[in-house]
């Protein structure tokens, strides 16, 4: 089987980086195991760790490998496998030291007996390994100290004061505290200085030597440079907190940074901003143009709010935290004017404008994800009014909102657990017999309208429509079933109509269907599909606008249903004057539930009952 293009590549990359007894094929062959368990999100931290085990460390092994990988996956798993690798490097660093310890103490116990050849040994040891060594007396002073331990330092030669006088005084205390703990071993990573002013950040092993009387005798140091490690980690830690595109803070970043604004005390005032037609940069110019708005987006927030942190927290939604409680219309406005200035794209000039949701906060134990929720929601209401808009966090509003999205997402357990039903109501000539029933969802108290209105915002409008339509159907009268508007519009109705009449025999001829008349002209395919099948198609929400009424007479629609009759003077009687122009086009007209003698006297065909 042949290997990834990704594993050849990854494969190539160790072999120049490192030397390892095994041969190409069989490294590209566990390289290509190890890409497929990175995608499945697995054994990252393992991967990482067999590359040491394997004896992949060169200098360049780790880069080479993070930029082969780079491209195909996210900063978590190459982190995640750096860490590996890095904790891999130290633990072998630590049993490399404690062997060197272990000649270091053999070396020091052998000179009793052998001298000559024990300090031949240890000096061995001393002047080829890489990892700094230093002897310290009991007093901290450094008795002795290697090449490798000068050159971490940063000295070209060995200086007389090898350690800065900082160091040197940690170091002396670390060993008085071992001492006085009777510990041998204190294990640790310092930030030393170098010679040239620079600091390394260093794996530091101290041990206590003892003699053959068991008292100590020296201290050793080893030391190994883990610099590149440790800002390698920092890069990580870095990407996996900032936003790549715009560089500002992501959402995990900023969550952290409202907590401590939050646990502060002070009043701050969280802002959250939506791009407003960001989609129509995208689609019109292109999405390396709408990158372009969103890092000129980020610079511009910045800009005019130099005090306030600035995040972005999604594709197109930033936020921005401001100490204190200013005039949120005045900052709106002053958010606004700085991002209508177009920017030049392609020859294009590009402005956004942005909705905001302000909430105002203060005070220690308020949860940040609370804050962030609700000033998203606050955008959310601002949002229904249209672009370019800004609300301030309303609790009754919001308390509203969060009663109704709960019940809005309880709807599918309740859909699947049978909590829906199928209730039904007569519809009469206004002369008196029954015409048909007239099908209506509930569950609990939610009736109909809200029921359809939940199930368009879930996207279970046509499972709910086939429920309706097959329970209707079983009955075996005639039946009126009013659609929602995604219903109306969902583009496999006629083929849902089609089978289920065929399944249960119902008689076409006694189906009515009100498509919603907001949903036209999306819905008039439909509309003359089932008409054509034999469907009695209808409008419901009739309230006799222009495009109501243009779309009755161009369709072949069998009647309407009328909206909730308005209680303004002027409207009742423009709707006393349609009615009549309705049925003069062979239009039949449904009205109620009412007061029947109201309906009469309108002018309606049919009555649907309370």
């Amino acid at each position: 089987m042949s290997s990834s293009p990704l594993a050849q590549r990854w494969a190539a990359a160790l072999i120049e980086s490192a030397y390892s007894p095994m041969s190409r094929r069989k490294l590209t062959q566990h390289l290509d195991e190890h890409a497929a368990r990175l995608r499945a999100g697995q054994a990252a931290v393992a991967i990482g760790e067999w590359l040491v085990r394997k004896r992949f460390t060169g200098p360049d092994s780790l880069r080479c490998t993070l930029e082969v990988l780079g491209g195909e996956f996210s900063p978590e798993v190459l982190g995640a496998l750096a860490s590996g690798y890095v904790r891999a490097t130290r633990d072998q660093l630590f049993a490399e030291q404690e062997k060197v310890k272990i000649a270091l103490l053999k070396a020091v116990e052998d000179a009793r007996r052998d001298l000559h050849d024990s300090e031949a040994r240890f000096a061995q040891v001393f002047a080829t390994t890489a990892v700094g060594i230093a002897i310290f007396d009991l007093q901290g002073a450094v008795v002795d100290a290697n090449e490798a331990l000068a050159a971490i330092l940063g000295h070209e030669e060995m200086p007389k004061e090898l350690f800065a006088e900082p160091d040197a005084v940690a170091l002396a205390a670390a060993c008085d505290r071992m001492l006085a703990s009777s510990a041998d071993t204190d294990r640790r990573e310092w930030e030393l200085s170098r010679g040239n002013g620079d600091t390394v950040w260093a794996n530091v092993v101290l041990s206590v030597l003892r003699g053959s009387d068991g008292l100590p005798k020296f201290h050793v140091a080893l030391i190994e440079d883990v610099t590149e490690q440790r800002m390698l980690q920092e890069w990580l830690r870095h990407q996996s907190l900032t936003d790549l595109l715009t560089g500002l803070p992501n959402r995990a970043s900023f969550t952290d940074k409202l907590e401590s604004a939050l646990a502060s005390g002070e009043p701050h005032t969280l802002g959250y901003l939506d791009v407003d037609s960001l989609t129509i940069v995208n689609d019109g110019l292109g999405y390396a143009a709408g990158d372009a708005v969103l890092v000129e987006v980020a610079r511009r927030l910045r800009s005019v709010l130099p005090d306030a942190v600035v995040a972005r927290v999604g594709g197109d939604e930033f936020v921005v935290l401001i100490h204190g409680s200013p005039d949120v219309a005045a900052l709106a406005a002053m958010i606004d004017e700085e991002l209508s200035e177009p920017v030049y794209l392609e020859g294009a000039g590009v402005a956004v404008s942005t909705s905001i949701g302000f909430v105002h906060t203060s005070g220690p134990g308020v949860d940040p994800t609370a804050v962030l929720r609700r000033a998203h929601s606050t955008l959310r209401r601002a949002e229904t009014g249209g672009k370019r808009q800004w609300g301030i966090y309303d609790h009754e509003a919001d308390a509203a909102d969060r009663t109704r999205f709960a019940r809005i997402a309880a709807m599918p357990g309740a859909f699947e657990n049978g909590e829906i039903s199928v209730e039904y109501a007569p519809v009469s000539w206004v002369s008196g017999p029954t015409a048909f029933v007239e099908a209506s969802l509930r569950w609990g108290a939610t009736r109909h309208d809200d029921v359809v209105a939940y199930a368009d915002a879930l996207g279970l409008a046509s499972r709910l429509g086939q429920l309706v339509l097959r329970d209707a159907c079983s009955r075996g009268e005639p039946v009126l079933i009013r659609l929602s508007g995604d219903q109306s519009r969902d583009p496999d109705l006629a083929a849902h109509v089609r089978s289920t009449l065929r399944a249960s025999s119902f008689p076409v001829s006694s189906l009515f269907l009100a498509l919603d008349v907001r949903s036209m002209p999306d819905s008039e395919e439909n509309l003359e599909v089932l008409h054509d099948m034999g469907v009695h198609v209808l409008l419901h929400e009739f309230g006799g606008g222009f495009a109501g009424l243009s779309t009755v007479d161009r369709s072949p629609v069998w009647g309407v249903r009328l909206a909730r009759p308005p209680s303004e003077r002027l409207a009742r009687q423009g709707l006393a004057l349609m009615v009549p122009l309705l049925r003069s086009a062979g239009v039949h007209v449904i009205g109620g539930p009412g007061d029947p003698d109201e309906l009469q006297a309108l002018g309606v065909d049919l009555v649907v009952s309370p």
